[in-house]
Order: C-alpha cells, then structure tokens, then sequence
C-alpha cells in the first residue's frame, strides 16, 4: 500500500481513485472528511478515542496498535469532534445512533451493506458540513431523486 492517498484532489466520491484495500485504512492526515473517511472513523472510533490510531496491518486483519503522540492528538481530538458535531445535527438522532452502530459492526464492514437510514446519515454528515438542518436536507435529497427519475422516464 503506497503511501500517497489522491484524496486531496477527489472531487467524486463515486469515481474514487483508492484500490478497494486503501479504503480499509487511512491516516490521520488523510481525512477529509469523505464518506470512506467518516465510515473508518466511526468504525474505529473507541479503539481512536482510546488515544491508539488503528495500523493499516489491524484494518486489514492484523492486531498491532499504534500509540498516538501528544502532539498528533491535538489533530485527532479535532477530528472525533468535528465528527460528533455532524452527528449530533442529525434529527431525529436515531439515524446518526443507528450509523455509529452499523459501522461498528463486523458484518458490515463495507459501506454497501449499511442500511438506507444510515447512509442518509452518512452522506450528511460526509464532504463539508451543512448548514441545512438534516430534515431540510434530506427532503432536497429525496426531491433530486425523484425529479431526475422523472426525467429519465420522458
């Protein structure tokens, strides 16, 4: 696995330039907040907030942990709070709930196979934050849909 991570430049997150096994682990440096980003983050979040930045050997299968230096937390402790502040403007909290659950989950751990629920979460709390109120949001989302879907028809 190379070192360098195109996320910097990623402007689709459907036309991802990462090979299936880069999506599996990322560094500290590397999160911008994508959706692949925010799924590893809350996957590993305890072991993260436990102050041990998961390797890529234990995202892959191994179990060696990495302490993180005081200095590198700053960056972290950011991180896991620009995320809780995502998640706690999602309403109703159920779906952000049911997003740090599935994540979390072993039988999930792709994002194909999280529910519709939390994907909706997912993609709202993924690329920069919103200022529209999740419902708001999420209405708009679904209006899109269904116009262009109405259009393909015609």
């Amino acid at each position: 696995m190379s070192d360098y991570r195109p996320c910097r430049e990623c402007r689709d997150w459907n036309r991802c330039l990462l090979t299936e096994s880069e999506r599996h682990w990322f560094g500290y440096q590397h999160i911008k907040f994508c959706k692949h980003h925010v799924f590893f983050l809350l996957k590993y979040e305890d072991d993260i907030r436990g102050r041990a930045w998961p390797t890529s050997d234990e995202a892959l299968g191994g179990s060696s942990t990495r302490m993180v230096s005081d200095a590198v937390w700053v960056s972290v402790s950011v991180i896991l709070a620009e995320l809780d502040t995502r998640l706690k403007r999602i309403y109703p909290s159920l779906k952000g709930d049911l997003l740090r659950s599935e994540c979390k989950d072993h039988k999930k751990d792709k994002l194909q196979y999280l529910s519709d629920d939390a994907k909706d979460a997912l993609y709202y709390v993924a690329g920069k934050r919103k200022d529209t109120p999740f419902t708001v949001w999420l209405a708009k989302q679904r209006y899109k849909k269904y116009t262009l879907a109405g259009k393909s028809r015609s």
